[in-house]
C-alpha cells in the first residue's frame, strides 16, 4: 500500500492489486473492491411484503451501491434481491445521497436458483431481396 495524496479530511491510498483500484480511507472505508454493474434488483422488507424496484450500480463481497427511484425511500435494513443472478443479501444502509444508497451486507450473500434468465438475441440486418436469378446447384455462372 502506498500513499498517493493526503488532504485535511481525506487520505487517498493506492492499493496494489490486479486492478490497481483507488480507495479513500477516511471518507470511504471499503474492505473489498467493487465492480461496476448495471442490474435490475428489488429492495424487499417487511418479510418481503413490501418491495421497491431498484438498480444495482456497484457490487462487492461486502456491500453495494443501489439506486432507488420513486417517492418511497428504502428503510435502514432490507433484503436486496437480484433475480437474474439468484442473488439475495440482508443489507444495512451506510450512506444516502439523493436517490442512491450505499449498503453493507449483514451476512454472506445467498445464491439461490435464478428466477429468470437473460436472453440476448443478436440483431442482424435482414438480407435484401434480389431480383437476380440464383444459380442452380452445380451450375456455373
Amino acid at each position: 500500500m502506498s500513499l498517493v495524496r493526503q488532504t485535511a479530511d481525506t487520505t487517498v491510498v493506492r492499493l496494489h492489486s490486479q486492478s490497481s483500484a483507488v480507495a479513500k480511507v477516511d471518507g470511504d472505508a471499503r474492505v473489498a473492491s467493487r465492480r461496476r454493474i448495471l442490474k435490475a434488483g428489488v429492495v424487499a422488507y417487511n418479510d418481503r411484503h413490501v418491495t421497491l424496484p431498484c438498480t444495482v450500480r456497484d457490487l462487492s463481497a461486502t456491500g453495494a451501491r443501489v439506486r432507488v427511484d420513486g417517492s418511497i425511500s428504502a428503510p435502514d435494513t432490507f433484503e436486496l434481491i437480484i433475480d437474474i443472478d439468484g442473488f439475495e443479501a440482508n443489507c444495512q444502509v451506510v450512506w444516502r445521497k439523493g436517490n442512491e444508497i450505499g449498503v453493507r451486507f449483514l451476512g454472506a450473500p445467498r445464491m439461490v436458483a435464478p428466477k429468470r434468465t437473460q436472453v440476448i438475441n443478436p440483431m442482424l440486418p435482414t438480407p435484401k431481396a434480389s431480383l437476380r436469378r440464383q444459380p442452380k446447384p452445380g451450375e456455373t455462372i
